[in-house]
């Protein structure tokens, strides 16, 4: 069966005869980092159009935004605590300040860090599998970038989501209880009722809730493309090992033949084999470590910051708060626990991955291999005993059980908050 290169036309899951490419797995992130002018890394493809002169002045401008938004919330928490008013609310605030500066970060990151990510992708690049049948096909690229898609798409929908829901809901509940003629219509805007300017009426009404929609907006896609091209990553790395462990329990030891005799020749071809097999691997491993160098640190700021953003939407669930404010609250909750738990869940199969290495070479047939070839399985096995992971920078190593340490952390909160007096809570509302 002949196989193509993808077109941007063409749906590479579904069709059997398109292979997918390394950008393939990258296309989703890419999406919402072209829309707010970032480029994460330079492309190899020729097809590929560079971002121009007004990419440029796009991002400049989004960052600027974002930047005077997250000003302006920083000010109406300070305000509402200095005057001892609108407690609730300011937490919220609070919330949507901590997102901003997540946000914010990721993006600073990624720009400081596009030389390593270009490096990250170009060794991608280099061991990517060639084009060939789906029948044929011992990585399985077309079932992984199925499976790199259906997450991705899945938390980018859900932020996205979330991005739009806040954006859109003050603005279409003012316009509907305008009207109605409702006395309780007062132009909001989408995060901080705050500005330099006298906002509430005529054309700088729309204008400042547009551009604090579009610092919304560009805080979320800074948020999840960062963590959306870790997926991508760690599903192309998950696709190696995969291969890795695949080849050494299909492995045909030559060395021994049928009648019991030793064959030289098969055990050198044996030994050039695996040597191929110990650097592919260690290619792989050498990937990882520089997944962690260049997103080290946007996942320690995911840890630390919607651990914080829990809490504080948690400790808000506490009061009386109304439907559509609950609603909203649940909505970041939710979002901010599937965001940790597909970290910790990528990491965690990256460590079984990575360990089912040592099992794969006591599966495969190696007691009649060569002594040279027994012992650099063993250098193979002690290799895996130390799994592979994602790490935010030196403080943590990812899994599951990251996601445990995260729960009892929030309820730890939750516990604090509940201790403090309602009473004296009360008197600041």
């Amino acid at each position: 069966m002949d196989t193509k290169a993808p077109t941007k036309e063409e749906d590479v899951v579904a069709n059997a005869d398109v292979y997918p490419t390394n950008d393939d797995f990258f296309r989703l992130p890419i999406m919402y980092y072209r829309t707010i002018g970032v480029n994460p890394y330079e492309s190899s493809r020729a097809d590929r159009k560079k971002m121009g002169i007004l990419s440029h002045i796009l991002k400049v401008v989004l960052i600027a935004n974002l930047l005077f938004a997250m000003s302006s919330e920083a000010s109406y928490v300070f305000v509402s605590f200095r005057d001892g008013e609108n407690f609730l609310e300011s937490c919220m605030v609070m919330s949507y300040f901590a997102f901003s500066v997540v946000g914010g970060l990721k993006i600073i990151v990624v720009l400081l860090r596009k030389d390593q990510m270009t490096n990250l992708v170009r060794k991608l690049e280099s061991i990517f599998p060639p084009p060939q049948s789906a029948e044929k096909d011992p990585y399985k690229a077309r079932e992984y970038l199925k499976s790199c898609y259906h997450f991705t798409k899945g938390f980018g929908g859900l932020y996205t989501f979330l991005v739009f829901v806040y954006n859109l809901y003050p603005i279409t509940q003012y316009k509907v209880l305008s009207l109605m003629h409702s006395a309780n219509a007062h132009p909001v805007l989408p995060y901080a009722n705050i500005a330099l300017w006298d906002y509430r009426s005529g054309i700088l009404y729309y204008l400042t809730y547009f551009s604090q929609s579009m610092a919304g907006y560009t805080a979320t896609c800074g948020h999840i493309s960062a963590d959306l091209m870790i997926f991508a990553v760690t599903m192309q790395e998950l696709m190696h090992i995969d291969r890795v462990v695949t080849d050494l329990r299909g492995f045909q030891v030559r060395a021994r033949q049928p009648d019991g005799s030793f064959d030289a020749i098969g055990a050198e071809e044996d030994l050039q084999e695996l040597r191929a097999l110990v650097a592919y691997h260690e290619k792989i491993l050498g990937m990882t470590d520089d997944v962690n160098e260049v997103f080290g640190i946007p996942l320690l700021i995911n840890f630390v910051a919607s651990s914080m953003l829990v809490c504080f939407v948690g400790f808000q669930m506490t009061f009386g708060v109304s439907p559509q404010h609950f609603l909203k609250l649940m909505l970041i909750l939710s979002s901010s626990v599937v965001e940790i738990y597909l970290i910790c869940s990528f990491s965690q199969r990256l460590v079984e991955a990575s360990e089912s290495i040592s099992f794969a070479v006591y599966d495969m047939d190696w007691t009649g291999a060569d002594v040279r070839f027994r012992k650099m399985l063993i250098y193979i096995a002690h290799r895996a005993q130390k799994p592979v992971c994602l790490k935010a920078t030196v403080f943590l190593d990812i899994s599951i059980e990251t996601m445990s340490i995260a729960s009892i952390l929030i309820d730890f909160w939750i516990q604090i908050t509940n201790l403090i007096p309602l009473a004296v809570l009360a008197n600041v509302v």
